[in-house]
């Protein structure tokens, strides 16, 4: 059925109104402020959304109307492509090409994607006021087709449209612009239906006859895809209420192939129609009036869908740039989608935020919400800040229910093992040796607390009370006549009972536990513990150790269990010198390093296995004094991995540590003590992690890859200790202590100077 058609640029203001606004303005070449008319800002537009959009580049907007003025100073030279734009009429001939004849089809281009910004100033009407290098345009780098269907007159047939239709779509456009009276004929319904297969979004004018649209006549025959790419407009005033013109959506229905029922209202939402500058080149190419009518409503629709889809390609892959729109459209009238205002004004702040939950990808395909973890990642002294790994987590790739890309800042889920060196505890009883009982064959030494001990823990520089695992309960050590070392413990670091076993030396034992509060061997601690150490004869010893983090306690908070196993052999070369060779298998089922989850964490790098060497050399200086020179190397193989995790592999880690410890005793009183070491703690020297992250290809879909990030810290932790302990009484004592480190924790520049003085006594 051919049925003649109208433009909807009916002026629902006073002539004397039209005529005031009337405006003759000069092109400058100089205005180059990046700011935006009213009826733009009211629908959310602001400078960061035309950025985050590029303005619409590379967008290809079709305007199915009364022809363009391509070479109008309003567009860009070029910006109405001449090849593209045709004459689509079928029932008349276009006499001037696509010229515009009437003024209608240049003033909804503007609107559109205008490039040129507004010339006046201070213009007032219609409630916005509009002032010199305001942007006119919602995309105003798009490029424009021009589809020519109405006459001079500004009418036509449906046929015509809808072959204009059709011709946008094979010019590659992907949102055609439609501000002419809706129609639900058969050639308008297969143009839409085509337009969509290729691709394209249709805005459709709502009409200006202040009635329900096709007065509630249902539209049949469009397929599903093209119902999701129909969008209708509605005009309201600057005040966001419904222009006295605007047909309503009704209760009419879009009824699909498919027998499926969409409400006009849910395809419907409103945008300023009023009082909108544009073009009028009936009166030359210098002119410019208000315009209202739904003709006006519908290119600031037009050119948010190009915006939206500019900056995320997605939802026009997806064909979801619509659905967005509508979704974020801002509730205007009755609750909800009504016969008014359908979904409502357009929104585009709104639509250029988040919407849904913002997931992220792991390693095994999971999407996780980044809203709902609720875990970190802990740090160790080993790995430093992982400042490599932060930066790449600070701009990470997320994205939200639309498939659609946002930067999150995931480097907070990194927590550094401590703020500040300054909070570090201070060295103090640590090097305390344990009570000995003398038997005829052998001695008990005993380190026992009924409760956790507050000061069991200071000297431990890696030490956070906040991840405490379990009480300090102490251990038991039999040595017996033959010289062999028995250990069994609970909740206490294995230092001391180890050492004892395997160079059954007090002065050594003191040292090497010194040096385990900084070594890999401070990881697997807290738990039960087993030791035993043989002489093997009057030169080599022998020594076995077996020791645990607590996995039954309250307290654990970290989900890093560690199991160790270590054997040692120590040979003395004479009455001074005596070396010792260390050798351990460490297994840490979710951390690296001490480095491990807590909670709900996206960020573990699950199960790993390090073999560890360590070569001692004590010298003894005299009776009650001692050198001892530490030092380990540590090699991590990756074992099975976290696949919830963001860490998609690991390749092998090294890790070093080093010292040097002097002890003397009895030195200025029986049993008082000076310490003084100079150390290294763990340290990463080589290793990487692969972080799965995410981009986007050219149509917006996710790409996930792997970035390799460096697991060496940007610090070398290097301490200078004193420690003097001297007894006060029978059960009490007197520590004082310096220290100072440099890079403590291995976070470059984390320095601080410490000292302190601590009593201590037993009740």
């Amino acid at each position: 059925m051919i049925t003649t058609i109208r433009s909807t640029n009916q002026f629902r203001i006073s002539s004397s109104a039209l005529l005031l606004a009337a405006i003759i303005g000069a092109w400058s070449q100089n205005s180059t402020a990046q700011t935006y008319a009213p009826w733009l800002r009211q629908i959310g537009i602001t400078n960061t959304i035309e950025s985050a959009a590029a303005w619409g580049k590379g967008q290809l907007l079709g305007v199915v109307d009364t022809g363009i003025n391509v070479t109008h100073p309003q567009f860009a030279p070029g910006q109405v492509s001449a090849s593209l734009s045709s004459c689509a009429a079928v029932t008349f001939r276009c006499a001037n090409g696509v010229a515009d004849d009437n003024g209608h089809g240049t003033a909804v281009a503007s609107i559109a994607a205008g490039y040129r910004p507004s010339q006046f100033a201070n213009v007032s009407a219609g409630g916005y006021t509009t002032v010199a290098g305001n942007f006119i345009g919602v995309a105003p780098a798009a490029n424009i087709v021009a589809e020519k269907v109405l006459a001079a007159s500004g009418s036509g047939y449906s046929t015509d449209v809808a072959n204009g239709i059709r011709k946008a779509a094979d010019a590659g456009a992907g949102v055609i612009n439609v501000s002419i009276t809706y129609g639900n004929d058969s050639a308008t319904v297969s143009a839409i239906n085509y337009a969509a297969s290729k691709g394209a979004f249709i805005v459709w004018a709502g009409g200006n006859s202040a009635q329900n649209l096709l007065s509630n006549q249902n539209t049949v025959g469009l397929t599903q895809a093209a119902i999701q790419r129909l969008v209708f407009a509605g005009s309201v005033n600057s005040a966001n209420v419904a222009s006295s013109f605007t047909n309503k959506p009704g209760s009419g229905n879009l009824v699909s192939t498919t027998n499926s029922r969409t409400t006009y209202a849910g395809r419907w939402v409103m945008a300023p129609g009023e009082a909108i500058i544009a073009p009028s080149t009936t009166y030359g190419n210098s002119a410019y009036m208000l315009w209202s009518g739904t003709s006006m409503a519908a290119p600031v629709v037009s050119g948010s869908l190009m915006l939206l889809q500019n900056a995320w390609p997605i939802l026009k892959t997806r064909g979801t740039t619509a659905d967005l729109l509508i979704a974020t459209s801002t509730d205007l009238g009755s609750k909800g989608v009504d016969s008014t205002y359908g979904n409502g004004l357009v929104n585009l702040q709104k639509a250029f935020t988040p919407v849904g939950a913002l997931t992220v990808t792991t390693a095994q395909g999971t999407s996780l919400d980044v809203n709902a973890l609720t875990g970190s990642l802990i740090s160790s002294g080993a790995l430093g800040s992982m400042s490599s790994i932060r930066s790449k987590l600070a701009n990470y790739t997320a994205f939200d229910s639309y498939t659609r890309n946002f930067t999150v800042n995931l480097s907070g889920l990194i927590q550094s093992p401590t703020n500040k060196a300054s909070l570090n505890p201070l060295p103090s009883n640590a090097f305390s040796a344990p009570k000995v009982l003398k038997f005829q064959n052998g001695e008990l030494a005993v380190s026992l607390t009924a409760t956790t001990d507050p000061t069991a823990n200071l000297g431990r520089f890696d030490y956070r009370a906040d991840l405490e695992t379990s009480p300090s309960v102490g251990y038991t050590l039999f040595t017996n006549s033959a010289a062999s070392v028995t250990g069994l413990g609970y909740g206490a670091s294995s230092a001391y009972p180890f050492a004892k076993a395997m160079f059954n030396d007090e002065l050594i034992a003191r040292q090497m536990q010194d040096f385990d509060n900084a070594s890999i061997n401070n990881i697997a601690q807290n738990g039960y513990q087993m030791s035993y150490g043989m002489q093997f004869n009057p030169e080599i010893r022998f020594a076995a150790h077996y020791s645990a983090t607590p996995t039954d306690t309250p307290l654990q908070r970290m989900n890093a269990p560690a199991m160790q196993i270590k054997v040692g052999a120590s040979y003395r070369v004479n009455q001074r010198l005596t070396a010792g060779l260390t050798y351990s298998n460490m297994e840490e089922s979710a951390s690296l390093l001490g480095a491990g989850n807590t909670g709900n964490s996206l960020l573990s790098f699950g199960h790993n296995r390090s073999n560890v060497a360590g070569l001692s050399l004590a010298y003894r200086v005299g009776l009650n004094s001692s050198v001892l020179f530490n030092g380990e190397m540590a090699q991590t193989e990756t074992g099975e991995g976290n696949t919830g995790s963001l860490f998609g592999a690991t390749s092998n880690v090294r890790a070093q540590a080093f010292g040097v410890t002097f002890i003397q005793q009895n030195l200025w009183t029986d049993k008082d003590q000076l310490l003084a070491s100079i150390r290294q703690p763990l340290r990463v020297s080589s290793g990487r992690v692969a972080i799965v992250s995410a981009d986007v290809d050219a149509n917006g879909e996710p790409v996930y890859q792997k970035q390799w990030a460096s697991l060496v810290p940007d610090g070398r932790e290097i301490d200078f200790s004193l420690s003097y302990v001297r007894p006060t009484g029978k059960t009490s004592s007197l520590a004082m202590q310096a220290m100072y480190q440099r890079d403590a924790l291995n976070i470059a520049g984390n320095n601080a100077t410490q000292f302190g003085m601590l009593w201590k006594t037993a009740f």
